[in-house]
């Protein structure tokens, strides 16, 4: 190689060095937390939104991601229990403590599991906290500053299913609850709606949450007792894996009414495990159909990354992604308090509609989706603010 040859490929090499240190690409990482229930009877609902959460950051990375570092997704399981929950905001406690980058946490699934980690957690911590899709309304009614939802919430979605019941012409309803936050608060705003509309529960029954043994063994006679007060329709709040027994046993004991229940009923497992059982039913959401407002593009995407299908609650954990890591890129710092100051600014076109905050950290337009089982999928019928 002649001296000049040498100079040239030297030349170009340093050329190579100084192009890759002005590169505009994210260096280093920062850390989105996404804590959902991963394993356990509510683990399909906690995949989707985690599904949701590493999308959106994925299109975030894609375009620079934010304060210019990668966007890094670490998934922490909180199993849908009060306890896990605590557990798992100690393991963001502990990341804050060493300093690392943390941008906020999109958590956690069940109301209970969000209560409990505020409370023990989250609110001695500077950074802002996202639900995807807890509904109790008490949970924006303890003055945090840092927490926002992208759900509707039950002191809304109970009087219209109230109203919805009795447009059936259902004059006689039995109540049926599990024992956790998200199914008191709903089982108490829908026998509300009730009241208002003049109309007493028949009866109220609460059962156990979280341990399906307890659960199916007190079934049989609450079922029993419930329908000894011959009502026209039985009204469940509660989730899909206590729900779907429910039903069995209703329907195995000769129970022909009509059967209404909530938001975390709304899951392709309760079609398919119950079929020609589940045919009727309605269900009261408080976010769209994903099947409706996802588009192909976006489902691709999503497959894509994930490997499996998107699905009911994949939508609401790139919603509240998209909320948390906005609010980051306007106040161009992860500190808590300025995040939340940004969040209480934007005014958002995300999956599941539009979305802008009001004081309390809940969404200023709160809509209730109603649907029905038709044919064996989930159709929507109607929609209430």
């Amino acid at each position: 190689m002649t001296v000049r040859a040498r100079f040239l490929v030297a030349a170009l090499g340093l050329l190579l060095l100084a192009t890759a240190g002005c590169s505009t690409g994210p260096s280093g990482e920062a850390y989105l937390y996404v804590a959902v229930p991963l394993t356990g009877d509510m683990a399909s609902r906690g995949q989707e939104v985690a599904g949701g959460v590493r999308l959106r950051a994925d299109e975030v990375n894609r375009e620079g991601g934010v304060l210019g570092k990668k966007v890094v997704v670490r998934a922490l399981d909180d199993g849908g229990d009060e306890e896990m929950a605590a557990e798992a905001a100690k393991q963001v406690a502990e990341a804050l403590r060493k300093g690392e980058p943390v941008l906020g946490v999109v958590g956690h699934y069940n109301s209970g599991a969000t209560g409990a980690a505020l409370d023990g957690v989250y609110k001695e911590l500077d950074l802002v906290v996202v639900t995807p899709s807890s509904t109790n309304p008490t949970l924006t009614q303890k003055g945090y500053t840092r927490f926002f939802r992208v759900c509707s919430t039950d002191d809304i979605q109970g009087p219209v299913a109230a109203r919805k019941a009795l447009s059936m012409g259902w004059k006689k309803i039995a109540v049926f609850h599990t024992d956790n936050l998200y199914a008191q608060g709903l089982a108490t705003a829908f026998v509300g709606g009730l009241k208002q509309q003049g109309v007493e529960a028949t009866i109220q029954q609460e059962m156990k949450y979280n341990d399906l043994g307890v659960f199916l063994r007190e079934l049989p006679a609450k079922v029993t007792r419930a329908l000894d007060t011959k009502p026209d329709a039985v009204f469940f709040a509660g989730d899909y894996p206590e729900g779907i027994p429910l039903v069995e046993t209703l329907r195995s004991a000769g129970f022909a009414g009509g059967f209404m229940t909530g938001d975390s009923m709304v899951e392709y497992e309760f079609i398919d495990v119950l079929g020609s059982k589940a045919e009727g039913a309605i269900i009261s959401n408080t976010q769209p159909e994903m099947m409706a407002v996802a588009t192909e593009d976006w489902k691709s995407a999503y497959r894509n990354l994930e490997k499996r299908s998107p699905g009911m609650d994949s939508i609401t954990g790139h919603a509240a992604a998209q909320v948390l890591l906005e609010g980051v890129k306007k106040a161009n710092t992860a500190k808590g308090s300025a995040v939340a100051d940004a969040v209480r600014q934007l005014e958002l076109k995300t999956i599941v509609g539009n979305w802008a905050t009001d004081a309390k950290g809940d969404m200023r337009e709160r809509k209730i989706y109603l649907y029905q089982v038709r044919d064996g999928r989930f159709e929507q019928i109607g929609e209430e603010k």
